[in-house]
């Protein structure tokens, strides 16, 4: 099994130091996944909990995936124990440039007590963040997502929403 961590910081804006954002950091197995202008987003990743097929958790500080170059989602599926990744590796490339010789595709295993874990907590400290910083500016919170919409965002209920399948498929 692969180990996913999720963290959710809050940072100063450099060039408008007014201005705040919530980052939303995600790493496997020791790694983050994607270059430094990529961001998770924090509604794509919570559906990600219950829901498989494919999602854009990368994606584009505007919420575009394909402003930074993200062709693919993350294919999520889900069984009764793990929740399963397929992606492209790298996450984002620039779209005029050939993609490169070590590019390929990667799979990642979790464990669903785990992956559900990690989100419910990150989304638990953001929003506990979010209220308590007040920035003279404007606060960020994700990829179009408002204050009051990421106060609003709430974990699924294990028995909610929820789409078992096989192996090696995925539900579109």
């Amino acid at each position: 099994m692969n180990e996913i961590r999720i963290t959710a910081t809050l940072s100063l804006d450099e060039k408008y130091p007014d201005d705040a954002y919530i980052d939303f950091n995600l790493s496997v197995d020791g790694q983050y996944l994607h270059e430094v202008n990529v961001y998770v987003d924090p509604v794509a990743l919570v559906n990600s909990a219950t829901m498989s097929g494919e999602t854009f958790i990368y994606t584009c500080d505007c919420g575009n995936p394909a402003c930074q170059g993200i062709d693919d989602g993350v294919m999520v599926s889900h069984t009764p124990e793990k929740v399963i990744w397929r992606l492209k590796n790298p996450i984002s490339w620039p779209p005029n440039e050939p993609k490169p010789d070590w590019a390929h595709d990667a799979e990642f295993h979790f464990t669903k007590e785990d992956y559900l874990q990690q989100i419910s907590t990150a989304l638990d400290h953001a929003k506990r963040l979010a209220r308590q910083f007040k920035p003279t500016g404007s606060l960020w919170c994700g990829p179009g997502l408002s204050f009051e919409g990421l106060m609003a965002l709430e974990m699924p209920q294990h028995s909610g929403f929820f789409t078992h399948e096989p192996e090696g498929r995925a539900v579109h």
